[in-house]
């Protein structure tokens, strides 16, 4: 994906690697943060998860406009790009943090399952569904090569704040023993927001488009 050096991979390469830096961030002052919030794990890892979505949001934007790309973050405009891809955040991480506080999976699982969760959205919704329906050529066999072996392993880094600290936060709560394998269908439960969410961007682009958006 970053094979040439355009505005747009630049965006990229450096929006990834500073949302990885910013999960390191939180994970060397958790001492500052953590104990606040595990007051009330549940509500607290919600809206870490939740505020943690929307500073990603915001430097992939940002990193955007530095290089001079277009088409990376969801809008041009930050209040409109929050209204189109909040919904989805918010709801991701509530049915995630309500998951976990049950199964608590690995936290190495957790990372793998945030690259889910974002395949689900920024790979089968944004990069297909949508593209789909607006009337854009999208080529199936590339998605199916390069998404698991190259775009899934990009995808760790910038979810990775929005489902590790709010794991953390749920671990204060003490450990919670789980055993199975139905428990594991229920780290999918997430995904299932996909097809509302498909419905609202409909919704938000066809408003945006007769606004002149």
């Amino acid at each position: 994906m970053f094979l040439e050096p355009t505005p747009e991979n630049l965006t990229l390469a450096v929006s990834i690697t500073l949302s990885g830096l910013y999960t390191g961030l939180l994970y060397l002052t958790r001492k500052l943060w953590l104990r606040r919030l595990s007051k009330s794990p549940v509500v607290n890892a919600i809206l870490l998860g939740s505020f943690n979505a929307a500073i990603i949001e915001t430097l992939f934007l940002l990193v955007e406009k530095v290089f001079g790309a277009s088409g990376v973050a969801a809008h041009p405009n930050l209040l409109i790009d929050l209204l189109i891809t909040m919904p989805w955040y918010i709801g991701m991480v509530l049915i995630f943090v309500k998951v976990q506080n049950q199964e608590r999976f690995p936290l190495g699982a957790v990372l793998l399952l945030g690259a889910v969760y974002e395949m689900g959205a920024d790979g089968i919704v944004g990069g297909v569904i949508m593209p789909a329906i607006m009337g854009t050529p999208v080529n199936h066999i590339e998605f199916l090569i390069l998404a698991p072996l190259t775009a899934f392993w990009q995808f760790i880094p910038v979810y990775s704040s929005m489902v590790l600290p709010p794991a953390w936060v749920l671990e204060t709560a003490g450990p919670v023993e789980r055993a199975g394998k139905k428990r594991w269908r229920r780290a999918f439960l997430p995904l299932l927001l996909l097809i509302p969410f498909s419905l609202y961007l409909i919704l938000v682009m066809l408003a945006i488009s007769s606004f002149g958006g």
